[in-house]
């Protein structure tokens, strides 16, 4: 009779369990993704009941064996069909991005915050042209463009994505891409912080003053433009490129004298020690810095991953 009242027992909280989760969910405490995941999970209950009649009685702590196999299926599952749609490009929606700059800005700011999205950016064909791209990703996602140009003659564009829903149905997730053309002929700050996916940054052919990007989960892919920085004064740095849990590569031409501190885990930097001295503490400095007047100064961090830097002509 004791297995029997455990069993009761047992099944008596899991219809207890369920009860209040429809409850919540019918007075709209649950998420819709939350809610979405709970029921393409209920076919485990048929697993749990199956695994309970099978092993009550003939193996020790049966209810609770049956639970923790069922949570586990669940899981497996679950995480592969994640795994799967998580790697799926999406296009569900797409926000067109289309500003002009005043010819009197003399700095633009270009800030940049995604979550699962692929970044490209690179130079647009002339500095009329504005700003343009485009945002295509689920309709999971809201993306928020906003740009206002100061009295100081600066402007600031800021691209935010967000997921205010929380929790995605299965259907809506994927992965999105944001595409940008920047101006050339006008001084510009990026700042970059990606939660997942891959950028790619082609800034070859603009006037970059200063660069911050951030990729959580991803690789980060830089190309610097042939341009020295006249807003920043010698001493300061001007920027942080980060991938967390990626690979970083900067490529930079051989005419720019640069200064790389390397926050890195394991794997020595792959670079051209014809053009870069690799120093005690870290560091990669050109060859040729103690005849430049000015120098680029990055800190570069990949603790995970790769640190390349590559020199073109």
């Amino acid at each position: 009779m004791k297995p029997m009242r455990r069993t009761n027992f047992l099944w008596a909280a899991v219809l207890l369990a369920l009860s209040i989760f429809i409850l919540a969910q019918a007075l709209g405490y649950v998420p819709p993704g939350v809610w979405d995941a709970a029921l393409r999970a209920a076919p485990a209950l048929l697993v749990f009941a199956g695994l309970m009649l099978v092993l009550r009685g003939r193996v020790p702590f049966g209810g609770l064996i049956s639970i923790v196999l069922s949570v586990a299926l669940v899981a497996i599952i679950g995480g592969s069909a994640f795994a799967t749609r998580a790697g799926q490009l999406r296009d569900d929606q797409v926000v067109p991005i289309v500003q002009s700059v005043a010819e009197d800005v003399t700095l633009l700011r270009v800030v940049v915050e995604t979550l699962a999205t692929d970044v490209s950016m690179e130079p647009a064909a002339a500095r009329a042209d504005g700003i343009r791209g485009q945002f295509a990703g689920s309709l999971a996602s809201a993306v928020d463009v906003q740009y206002v140009e100061a009295a100081d003659n600066s402007a600031t564009l800021t691209i935010r994505e967000t997921q205010p829903g929380g929790l995605p149905s299965l259907e809506q997730i994927g992965r999105g891409t944001l595409e940008l053309t920047l101006p050339p002929g006008v001084p510009i700050d990026i700042q970059l912080a990606a939660a997942q996916g891959a950028s790619a940054l082609s800034l070859d052919g603009l006037n970059l003053e200063r660069l911050n990007a951030s990729v959580q989960q991803g690789d980060l892919v830089i190309t610097m433009p042939d341009y020295l920085p006249t807003l920043v004064t010698a001493s300061e740095q001007n920027g942080e490129l980060a991938a967390l849990n990626g690979s970083l590569t900067v490529v930079l031409p051989r005419s720019v004298p640069a200064r790389f501190e390397l926050n890195r885990g394991g794997a020595d930097p792959i670079y051209d020690p014809a053009v870069f001295n690799f120093l005690v503490g870290d560091v990669l400095e050109s060859r040729d810095i103690l005849q430049a007047e000015t120098v680029l100064r990055y800190v570069l961090t990949a603790p995970r991953g790769q640190i390349r830097v590559e020199s073109t002509p």
